[in-house]
C-alpha cells in the first residue's frame, strides 16, 4: 500500500518506515522500551524525536495485559493470521492509544500505521475505526459510559483515607473529573532522543 506523505510524495510502507526510523524488529525494540522505561510505549515521530507515552495507571494496566498477550503472537505476516489478528480486541485496544498518541503529536494514520505494522504484521486498514476517532453521539456515549464506570472506581478508593491525597474534590466532596488526565484516551506525551531511545526532552 501506498500513500501520499505531508509533502504530497507518494510513499511505501518500508518508506514510511524509513522516513521515521522505525527498525525491522520494531517488536522486540518497543518490548526493549518497555522494559527500560517507565513510559507505556513508545511511537516514532518525523523529525529528531520520537515520542514515550503514558496512560493513567488504570489504562496502562489493560495496555500492558493486551501488549503482553499479542506479543506471543505478533507480528504475523500471512494474510489469513493478520485477518485474524485483527479481529481481536486487545489488538484494537493497543490500536486506540497508538492513534491516541498520535494525534495529540500530529502524525497521520499512514505513519503511526506504519509503525503498527511493522511491529504487529496487522495493516492498520484491516482494524475498525480508533475509537479516539470516534465521534457524535457514539462518541458522547463511549465518553459518558466510561466517566460513570471511572467515577464509581474513585468514590470506592475515597473509601480509604490516603486516596483523598491523590483524588480530587470540589468544597461539596465530588469527585473532580478531568478528561484531558481522567479520559479514557487521555495521553501524557514525552519526547525521546532518537539516538539513545530513553533520554527525554520534555512533555509535548
Amino acid at each position: 500500500m501506498r500513500s501520499n506523505n505531508s509533502e504530497g510524495q507518494n510513499l511505501s510502507l518500508p518508506e514510511i518506515a524509513k522516513q521515521l526510523g522505525i527498525p525491522k524488529n520494531a517488536l522486540a525494540v518497543q518490548t526493549k522500551y518497555r522494559e527500560k522505561s517507565t513510559r507505556t510505549f513508545k511511537i516514532y515521530g518525523r523529525g529528531e524525536y520520537n515520542y514515550g507515552v503514558t496512560l493513567n495507571a488504570d489504562m496502562a494496566i489493560l495496555f500492558d495485559v493486551s501488549y503482553n498477550r499479542i506479543k506471543k503472537v505478533a507480528p504475523v505476516w500471512h494474510p489469513d493470521d493478520q485477518k485474524k489478528l485483527a479481529d481481536v480486541p486487545v489488538l484494537q485496544t493497543i490500536w486506540d492509544y497508538y492513534v491516541a498518541a498520535a494525534n495529540k503529536v500530529g502524525l497521520r494514520k499512514e505513519e503511526i500505521g506504519a509503525q503498527f505494522e511493522m511491529e504487529y504484521g496487522v495493516p492498520w486498514t484491516l482494524m475498525r475505526k480508533a475509537k479516539p476517532d470516534w465521534t457524535g453521539p457514539e462518541a458522547e456515549a463511549l465518553k459518558a459510559e466510561f466517566k460513570e464506570q471511572g467515577l464509581k472506581f474513585k468514590q470506592t478508593l475515597l473509601e480509604h483515607p490516603d486516596a483523598k491525597k491523590y483524588i480530587p474534590t470540589d468544597d461539596n466532596g465530588e469527585i473532580i473529573w478531568n478528561e484531558e488526565k481522567n479520559g479514557q484516551f487521555a495521553v501524557m506525551v514525552h519526547k525521546i532522543d532518537k539516538q539513545d531511545g530513553l533520554t527525554e526532552f520534555g512533555e509535548v
